[in-house]
């Protein structure tokens, strides 16, 4: 009897535990709502394998185009005897270059000239260019006047596109080219996308006009205007930007530096690169201007930097600026060479 009373009591325990678990126990069981998941790796190498199919498909364009462009005809396209007439853009291909790399690491180097808007004869144009025989860049890259530009295209005898703010020299292959800015092939998959700007300036000749002339151009936005119209046309990834201003940079402008007329001030030119992402090749290659001004212009006891190649998705390796006879000693313009590396 007291065996059949513990059985009896033994199995209804077990019912009454068999009868929470099936359905209080489920019914608490509550499942989280998915949110926040850490990306599995097999989603991540979706995405990978889907980037790397986009950029193989965009490859394979660049290395058709490449091909095209081997194949395209070209006039020498003498520049016209009457400037007025000139339509850009304007190639002109006395050599018919057509160099190009191979794929892996890759750099240029860029020769900025610029010519200023004194009138250049061909035997001044010649001195110059002799000046910088001892170097072979990729790119010479020439502003200031179109009347200079075009001696300076023709006394060199490269091949040439002469764009609304500026004449392109070039080595590597054209691309393509439209009024303000040229493509050209590196290698048969890395392009980039070259825009010269040039504006007249009003450089004084004394430190004590100097500060006026910087208020003044504190506030001026018109350059700036100018500007971001040619670069919002620019859609190659790979950028640079060659221009010669009427304004110096906010990062020269500062307390310590060897030119006691300068002092803490912004320009909005600078500032409009710096927060668009680009890169001063110069100020990125050497330390600040406390130390390294980088003069490109000289006038009287005023010196300053006026002329600029900046860059995007590029790596400035070095840059250096250098006086240029012919050039330095009779308008107070210095040379910029500078080399990137395209990854």
């Amino acid at each position: 009897m007291k065996r059949f009373l513990i059985y009896t009591v033994l199995i209804a325990f077990l019912s009454s535990c068999a009868v929470y678990t099936a359905e209080d126990g489920y019914r608490k069981i509550s499942i989280p709502e998915v949110t926040g998941l850490p990306e599995t790796r097999y989603a991540q190498i979706l995405r990978e394998n889907a980037d790397k199919s986009a950029e193989a498909l965009e490859n394979a364009r660049k290395e058709a185009e490449h091909r095209a462009a081997l194949k395209r005809e070209a006039e020498v396209n003498e520049y016209p005897e009457d400037i007025s007439t000139l339509t850009f853009p304007h190639i002109y291909t006395p050599l018919k270059t057509n160099k190009t790399e191979s794929d892996g690491i890759n750099t240029i180097e860029v020769l900025f000239l610029p010519l200023g808007y004194e009138e250049l004869g061909k035997e001044e144009a010649s001195r110059i260019l002799n000046a910088n025989s001892d170097i072979s860049p990729d790119f010479v890259i020439l502003t200031g006047s179109l009347e200079n530009q075009i001696t300076g295209a023709e006394t060199a005898r490269w091949d040439a596109v002469t764009l609304r703010g500026g004449t392109i020299l070039h080595r590597p292959l054209l691309k393509t080219a439209g009024e303000n800015t040229a493509s050209f092939f590196i290698t048969p998959t890395k392009d980039i996308e070259i825009a010269p700007l040039s504006f007249e300036n009003d450089m004084p000749a004394t430190s004590e006009e100097a500060k006026t002339w910087a208020e003044t151009l504190s506030s001026d936005t018109f350059e700036t205007a100018e500007i971001e119209k040619t670069i919002t046309e620019m859609s190659d990834r790979e950028k640079l930007v060659a221009l010669s201003s009427a304004s110096p940079s906010g990062e020269d402008w500062i307390s310590f530096t060897p030119f006691r007329y300068r002092s803490d001030m912004e320009f909005p030119v600078s500032a409009y690169f710096e927060d668009n992402g680009w890169i001063d090749a110069y100020r990125a290659t050497h330390f600040s201007a406390e130390t390294d001004g980088g003069i490109t212009r000289r006038n009287g006891n005023v010196y300053e930097r006026l002329d600029f190649l900046y860059s995007a998705s590029m790596i400035p390796v070095s840059a250096i600026s250098y006086p240029v006879r012919g050039l330095t000693d009779t308008s107070g313009i210095f040379a910029v060479l500078a080399e990137f590396l395209i990854p």
